[in-house]
């Protein structure tokens, strides 16, 4: 966490108050940590699958399921390729997202609230991940630009993955949403990919 000192006051970034933590590093502390973020990575693994099930299941009754075309389309590629991606896109969306995007909005949020409204922290929070899921959305309309309704596909699609993702963040740490993208994108682009 950085500080500096300007006059008298303190500025600390991101500010307290946001709750952000680091669960793996807590786990090298303590056994009490350890078991916590074991069952931590139980349920992110768990709620990834679940969540990639749920984008399929409701492109399939939204917009008959044209993302079956992307899946349909990295299935192409080679395992390691596929790999390559569900690990790339995993971290580095993670990071983008979670950390860059909706920890700035969520901090500036925090900054310009705090003591005028009530919840100050949860209410920048959300609004932080919901800021994150719009752009996390609007970032993925390339991925089928030609289908109907692209933008409204990518940013329904993706924001459902998004708000779960950026809950795992929050409540759960950096390291939950990470992997629950992975099991998201291995169960999209491994698993289901295999099938097709």
């Amino acid at each position: 966490m950085a500080t500096a000192r300007s006059g008298f006051q303190r500025f600390r970034w991101p500010p307290f108050g946001l709750g952000l933590g680091t669960p793996a590093n807590l786990a090298t502390l303590s056994a009490e940590h350890r078991i916590r973020f074991k069952r931590t990575a139980v349920v992110a693994l768990a709620v990834g699958v679940a969540a990639a099930l749920l984008v399929l299941a409701l492109d399939q009754l939204l917009f008959a399921g044209v993302s079956l075309q992307r899946i349909r389309t990295v299935a192409g590629y080679s395992v390691g390729q596929r790999v390559l991606i569900v690990l790339f896109s995993a971290v580095t969306e993670e990071l983008i997202y979670r950390v860059g995007v909706a920890t700035a909005v969520a901090a500036i949020a925090f900054l310009a609230l705090r003591g005028h409204a009530p919840r100050t922290a949860l209410l920048s929070i959300w609004l932080g991940t919901l800021v994150a899921c719009l752009l996390f959305g609007l970032a993925h309309v390339g991925n089928l630009p030609d289908v109907p309704h692209p933008y409204l596909r990518a940013m329904t699609l993706n924001g459902v993955a998004g708000l779960v993702l950026g809950w795992l963040y929050w409540f759960r740490g950096l390291e939950a949403a990470v992997l629950a993208h992975l099991a998201a994108d291995a169960t999209l682009y491994l698993l289901v990919a295999s099938l097709l």
